[in-house]
């Protein structure tokens, strides 16, 4: 196949050119190659004789979204593989890992094999396992789940998925050792548990604050921040007892949501500059980057989250670090819950909201837009997951790569988010229900490649292979 008549995106830039794909792989890549001799090699090599007009839109490298929760195994109400995956490919996201708080808990190898046996068959994009830690970190029981493949091992402290108390400094150390052994991420969910009386105390002292705002003080900055920094502080007490620098531990923060945070991690980074195997990554979602709480919802439950939505200030600074390049990952955080459940009471309903299908749009509509550089944008959702989670395939337009791309075009007239036309089964977003310019777009996803297969058309079944 080719796609010709296109502005690519490779080597840092836009070029103008066509690619020939074979076999799901990028075979060659050319600039302005309608126009030259070169075309005539493109054709002579194109062995199914499609030929694609792009009409000059834009091909970019399929999305890989890191933070996802493809729910199944017991929530199947809430979402499926088949259901969360389609509307990951009809957004442009090609690869996506999905997280362990299934029902029951992916814990167990027994666990990780029967959710990731549901996945076959039944999955539009490449889909990545992040397990649970089986209990007592039982290092028998590790070994079996990573003979399984998965990415990483993920951790809960506000409500753990296996009875252990990850306030613990010992419990921190015995994991960093799994991760130091094994070479496998840990993946963080920060934010320090509130003891009963503060909890009691900060719902009698901020009762009467909108209920956005209230989740933010029951989920404070400061309460992440501590976490944050509770992770750092072992982790250097962990390779302060290490001879060799390779077996560093490798940790990931999920949803960094504030500057405090933010901050911690990047004075560490810098601090530890002269070790070149420190492995500590961190994401942001882009509702962390684009909402507050601040914003104005008909129904507020809609718009909770973990980490909750933080005050604007917040939110701004964020982007602004985005814009700089110093943000260098995004996760959706996609999480999605019935309807149903998110009409309860604020405090009784489920915390999290779909994401899949209002990131692409609503980033590339500040691409397009010149609020944020279309660079940066490869970096956060492409380049910089397939580099640091070593998806060697993935993350960039060049020859020898997978055929992951997206195919976009700016539209003359914006339009507003409908989430009545999303495919995941969670049909709602704070983007639609809010007061803001942020739920509208010019942006349409034309087509939407999988190893060289168009996954944006209904005439195609599940194809997407577990990583």
């Amino acid at each position: 196949m080719i796609l010709k008549n296109a502005n690519i995106y490779y080597d840092g830039q836009l070029n103008k050119g066509a690619i020939l794909i074979h076999d799901g792989i990028i075979k060659l890549i050319y600039k302005e190659a309608i126009n030259n001799n070169n075309f005539n090699i493109l054709r002579e090599n194109n062995k199914d004789h499609i030929e694609i007009d792009c009409e000059e839109r834009y091909i970019l490298p399929g999305i890989i979204d890191i933070h996802s929760h493809l729910r199944d195994l017991g929530q199947s109400d809430k979402e499926t593989f088949y259901s969360g995956t389609k509307a990951a490919a009809y957004s442009g996201i090609t690869t996506v890992f999905t997280m362990p708080n299934t029902k029951p808990p992916a814990t167990s190898a027994k666990q990780v094999q029967k959710w990731k046996d549901l996945a076959k068959k039944n999955i539009f994009v490449d889909v990545g396992f992040i397990s649970g830690v089986p209990r007592s970190i039982d290092e028998e029981e590790i070994k079996k789940i990573l003979k399984l493949g998965i990415i990483g091992f993920k951790i809960y402290p506000l409500k753990s998925l296996n009875g252990i108390d990850w306030t613990i400094s010992d419990n921190i150390q015995k994991l960093l050792y799994i991760s130091s052994k094994y070479q496998i991420p840990i993946f963080i969910h920060p934010d320090y548990p509130l003891v009963k009386k503060e909890e009691e105390s900060l719902k009698r002292q901020n009762s009467e604050l909108p209920f956005l705002r209230f989740h933010n003080k029951l989920h404070s900055e400061e309460n992440e921040a501590k976490y944050v920094n509770f992770m750092l502080d072992n982790y250097i007490k962990f390779i302060e007892g290490l001879s060799s620098q390779s077996q560093y531990p490798k940790i990931h923060f999920c949803h960094i949501s504030c500057k405090e945070s933010f901050n911690l991690i990047q004075k560490f980074i810098e601090k530890t500059k002269e070790l070149p195997n420190i492995n500590i990554s961190f994401e942001v979602t882009p509702h962390h980057i684009l909402l507050s709480n601040e914003i104005t919802l008909k129904n507020e439950a809609i718009g909770k989250v973990l980490p909750p939505l933080r005050d604007k200030s917040q939110s701004t600074y964020l982007f602004k670090k985005l814009k700089e390049g110093t943000i260098p990952l995004i996760g959706t955080d996609h999480a999605p819950h019935t309807i149903k459940e998110k009409t309860k009471n604020f405090f009784k309903a489920p915390s999290g909201f779909p994401g899949f299908e209002t990131y692409s749009y609503l980033l590339l509509e500040k691409v397009f837009n010149n609020d944020l550089p279309l660079k940066r944008f490869i970096e956060v959702s492409s380049e910089n997951p397939a580099k640091t989670f070593n998806l060697k395939s993935k993350g960039c337009i060049k020859e020898g790569k997978d055929a992951d791309l997206i195919i976009i075009e700016k539209l003359e007239k914006e339009y507003s988010i409908d989430s009545e036309q999303f495919k995941t089964k969670a049909k709602f977003t704070p983007f639609e229900d809010s007061d803001l310019s942020h739920r509208k777009t010019h942006i349409l996803i034309w087509k939407v490649f999988l190893h060289g297969i168009e996954i944006n058309n209904e005439k195609y079944p599940p194809l997407g292979k577990i990583i």
